[in-house]
């Protein structure tokens, strides 16, 4: 183990220490009580792969985007250079030469390749566009990367996966001095993964800087010069990636003992039929899915962002079309085929999606109106909804998820993310769904609601629910599952015991270390 100070780079080539082309100073950023950077310094010199590794919610994005003057840091500074960067400044930290290709992609589909990759910078000739430099520009910062595609083929048209690469290829054409990825590689194949994996180290060679954040701990140990490993917000470790093996690295990034709440672990429970069975499972980024899920049991889905986890959810629930294999669930003793998201809806599930604010609640309507609209037909009479009724039975169910303030004739945006999520989970409750499917149940929540939810999921689980859990926060993924299947590149990689097993097995599994049979 290196004994030289975290932060402080090492020299590649000569006796003195380059001057590094993006540095963050003790950095802090807090949005609001929470701290998502706790004084974290980071600096990347030329011709340098820097890897940034840590747990989802470690704070690397953040970081990231305070280096690229996305985000104005609550303390710190950055200098880019070796000159300090004002606050904030997005544009001067581009003009400086910084580029950052973020986790979601940014790209307008219904623009061209070329128009894309030109955005926010189309050259123009007398006030006009320069459609000749425009596309000579683009294609070039395509060849750099060793990419072939339509200039003129709309985003749309493309693969998540060419998308990515179109992205890049954007921030290539800047002729960027750093260039910033934000886990780049969570939509490619691994023919696309090793192919992105050579171009980025043939243009380090170059001198470019390139800081890399992943997952994946086999890219990091390929790819990486250093490493600096981020946990709840703070700094771990910054020092040559020879100093470290895979297993040593994935220790540092869990690094903390388990706080499991055992009082209320489920120990040894119950469990029924099979009541949600997917088999041979297909569809884009699903990869052969076999999964059942029992009366009474609460099973996990575990692995990093982009593994495939939501999509096998909703390919199993009929939300996104499947392109092979099929769900079935039982219904009063009958196995039924899923076609839809509809048929899953009337075969009693209960979908609690990932994004609450955008595909789980109507924001501007009322508690009451939200619970009321999964549960309309037992709420009216012939077809005229009874106001009444609704307004017994969302108070009812407002009282069960402990829905504070409990007023139900609220805006439903008015309310935290914690509250609202209890909203989403109410009305669904509302149907007494068979099976529940929960997709990241407590992101963005209070440590009160937090348990509260894993209450109401236990609950479920004890009542007879088959119980599905998707989470990326891996203590809540050991307290609740009686079984956690791994995910990784859209398959199930293993499959581990609820009791027994820690973080660092989980993460060996999902980062690739480690792969038991999921059979």
């Amino acid at each position: 183990m290196s004994d030289k100070e975290p932060g402080v780079p090492p020299s590649k080539t000569s006796s003195e220490t380059p001057v590094p082309v993006v540095e963050g100073r003790g950095i802090v950023k807090r949005f609001g009580g929470t701290q998502a950077v706790d004084d974290v310094s980071i600096s990347v010199v030329p011709g340098e792969v820097h890897g940034l590794v840590g747990e989802n919610g470690a704070g690397k994005s953040t970081l990231m985007r305070v280096l690229a003057g996305v985000l104005t840091p609550t303390e710190g500074e950055v200098l880019i250079g070796g000159q300090p960067l004002d606050p904030g400044d997005t544009r001067a930290a581009l003009d400086a030469g910084v580029s950052l290709v973020h986790q979601e992609l940014s790209l307008v589909p219904e623009m061209t390749v070329a128009e894309n990759i030109l955005l926010g910078s189309t050259p123009t000739r007398a006030g006009v566009i320069d459609g000749r430099t425009q596309r000579r520009i683009a294609r070039a910062a395509l060849e750099e990367i060793g990419v072939t595609v339509d200039l003129d083929e709309p985003i749309s048209r493309l693969s998540v996966a060419m998308r990515q690469f179109v992205e890049i290829a954007r921030a290539i054409a800047r002729q960027p001095r750093v260039l910033i990825l934000d886990e780049p590689t969570a939509t490619l194949t691994p023919a696309e993964t090793d192919h992105l994996l050579a171009t980025l180290q043939r243009l380090a060679d170059t001198d470019l800087a390139i800081l890399y954040i992943s997952h994946r701990i086999p890219e990091i140990f390929a790819l990486c010069d250093r490493v600096t490993v981020l946990r709840d917000g703070k700094l771990v470790i910054a020092d040559e990636i020879g100093n470290y093996t895979p297993d040593s690295m994935v220790k540092h990034m869990v690094g903390r003992e388990l706080q499991l709440d055992m009082e209320h672990r489920r120990v040894e429970p119950e469990h029924g039929e099979v009541m949600l069975s997917a088999r041979g499972l297909k569809a884009p980024d699903v990869n052969d899915v076999d999964l059942d899920v029992r009366a009474g049991e609460i099973v996990g889905l575990g692995g990093l962002v982009g593994a495939g986890r939501t999509e096998i959810v909703r390919a199993m629930l009929g939300a996104d079309p499947r392109t092979g294999g099929e769900t079935t669930v039982t219904l009063d003793g009958r196995r039924r085929r899923i076609g839809g998201y509809r048929s899953a809806v009337h075969a009693g599930i209960a979908y609690i999606p990932e994004e609450r604010r955008t595909d789980g609640l109507s924001l501007t309507m009322t508690v009451s109106d939200n619970i009321a609209l999964p549960n309309r037909s037992s709420l009216s009479k012939g077809f005229v909804l009874q106001r009444r009724r609704i307004a017994e039975f969302a108070r009812s169910l407002a009282e069960t998820v402990n829905l504070r303030p409990p007023e139900i004739e609220r805006e439903v945006g008015q309310f935290s993310g914690g509250n609202q999520q209890k909203v989403v989970i109410a009305k669904w409750l509302g149907r007494r769904p068979d099976v529940i499917v929960l997709d990241e149940p407590t992101r963005g929540v209070d440590v009160g609601a937090k348990a509260e939810i894993h209450r109401l999921i236990r609950e479920l689980a004890d009542d007879g629910a088959a119980v599905l859990v998707v989470s990326s926060d891996l203590p809540e993924l050991l307290e609740l599952s009686d079984t956690i299947h791994v995910v990784r590149d859209g398959r199930i990689v293993g499959v581990l015991p609820g009791v027994g097993t820690d973080e660092a097995a989980v993460m060996a599994l999902a980062a690739g270390q480690q792969e038991v049979d999921a059979a």
